[in-house]
């Protein structure tokens, strides 16, 4: 850290953006948080809470008077089943924008939320790495408009800051954890199927999706990432944040047996449901991480067993919530 160490968080109430807020505290940074929504009231001590926007000129202001050393921008809009308006272009695109310039004008440094769903269906299944984005002979680009509106936002950084910034967009995979369950159906699909698991002994799967994987990666990991890139210099660009490995669906299927067995429950049913918007359903993540391997210096690595075992602990997280309602 430098004498100027307070980090700027945006999105903070969020479920990224508390563990977020969480992990600058404990690294010792003074934290300011801005969310549309109040601060979660086991979190009001570790920053100075800002109910505002993030595009609000007086906290652009801030930013562009040099006030923060680092913007960690997490706010938008998440909800893949949005329609394209000019919301979602203001709040995924041309708001992080100027927020951006705020930055190049304050020598803040910038890491922002970008996301893997920016590929769409995959050729191959194998790790993408990230100039597939424009190879349409390797992936199909967004499948929705959340999507469109990552991948616009990183266009237009890679046009006007490939100088004169130091940002970072980082294309998140599934990331999931404690903390996830106001979320709702924007909730990774690994965090929804241990929590259906724990509370009911059955787990709901579209029936076309058993072979489909995703590569899933723990929200403390992700959080350790944002730390990282505050204190070391790397190369501006966007980068790929996942595992760097994927787990099918009949896996977690096969996870979330065996930890309902060993909690002493039945045998887990698997209801297969019909897929509501197959054409627009990625069904199979993996992130290429050699970029960020080589420019990050202490990038914590992941295994398939860390996974599972930081599934386990979630699925232990919900049977403890159930029994304490």
């Amino acid at each position: 850290m430098t004498a100027n160490s307070e980090v700027l968080v945006t999105g903070a109430a969020g479920f990224i953006g508390r563990h977020t807020v969480t992990a600058f505290h404990r690294a010792g940074y003074q934290v300011t948080a801005v969310d549309l929504r109040p601060a979660p009231s086991h979190l009001a001590r570790t920053a100075r809470w800002r109910r505002s926007g993030f595009a609000a000129p007086e906290l652009l202001t801030e930013v562009a008077a040099g006030r923060y050393e680092t913007v960690i921008h997490q706010g938008g809009i998440s909800d893949t089943r949005v329609p394209a308006s000019p919301e979602l272009d203001e709040t995924n695109t041309l708001g992080p924008l100027r927020l951006a310039d705020a930055c190049r004008r304050g020598g803040a440094r910038l890491v922002y939320a970008s996301s893997h769903s920016v590929y769409g269906t995959l050729r191959e299944r194998v790790p993408v790495a990230e100039d597939t984005d424009e190879d349409r002979a390797r992936c199909s680009g967004p499948l929705n408009p959340y999507a469109a509106s990552k991948l616009a936002l990183d266009r237009q950084m890679r046009d006007q800051y490939g100088a004169g910034l130091r940002w970072v967009g980082l294309r998140y995979t599934n990331v999931f954890g404690p903390d996830e369950t106001d979320k709702g159906p924007m909730a990774s699909i690994l965090s929804q199927l241990l929590r259906q698991a724990a509370r009911t002994g059955r787990v709901r799967i579209f029936d076309n999706s058993l072979t489909a994987a995703r590569d899933y990666i723990p929200v403390e990991a992700v959080a350790a990432t944002l730390v990282l890139l505050a204190r070391q210099p790397v190369p501006a660009g966007v980068y790929n944040l996942g595992a760097g490995c994927a787990v099918s669906f009949a896996e977690v299927a096969q996870w979330c047996a065996r930890l309902y067995r060993e909690s002493g429950g039945e045998p887990l049913e698997v209801e297969l449901v019909p897929n509501p918007a197959p054409a627009a359903y990625q069904y199979f993540t993996c992130a290429d991480m050699t970029a960020l391997d080589k420019a990050l210096s202490g990038l914590p690595t992941l295994s398939l067993l860390d996974i599972e075992v930081r599934a386990a602990e979630l699925f232990e997280r919900f049977r403890a919530m159930q029994e304490e309602e």
